[in-house]
């Protein structure tokens, strides 16, 4: 029989050894732990775990949990998911710099009436000093 293949996704099976990929209440992050009930439906994964120091945590997320030999790739996933935030920022921050270069005249002051801009300018200012 063809042995399966164990990734990040694949769930837990109670008696796994994990550690604590973030800061959980009274768990630091980092922390290994031994899962002792898996519950949730779907892809709504929990697991209950005894952490390090006799503490049980229980309904922990599948995301905040990873086996210790998967940890490199857990790191790489999450670095992965951080470049391409900031590359999804600096796109859109690229395309609102071409937008507004373009004299697109876009933006929500150009869809507010101006004496409504002027109206609440005067109020800041009487409110504000």
């Amino acid at each position: 029989m063809a042995k399966t293949v164990i990734d990040l996704d694949t769930p837990f099976r109670k008696g796994e050894k994990v550690i604590a990929t973030r800061d959980l209440a009274e768990v630091p992050g980092g922390t290994k732990g031994k899962i002792q009930l898996q519950n949730g439906l779907g892809a709504w994964r929990r697991y209950w775990v005894l952490f390090e120091g006799n503490r049980q945590k229980g309904q922990v997320d599948h995301d905040d949990l990873v086996r210790p030999d998967q940890l490199q790739d857990w790191l790489a996933r999450k670095e992965a998911k951080a470049t391409a935030a900031l590359q999804s920022e600096e796109s859109a921050a690229e395309a609102t710099t071409a937008e507004v270069g373009a004299g697109s005249g876009g933006g929500i002051a150009s869809q507010i009436p101006a004496h409504i801009l002027e109206r609440s300018k005067a109020a800041k200012t009487r409110l504000l000093g």
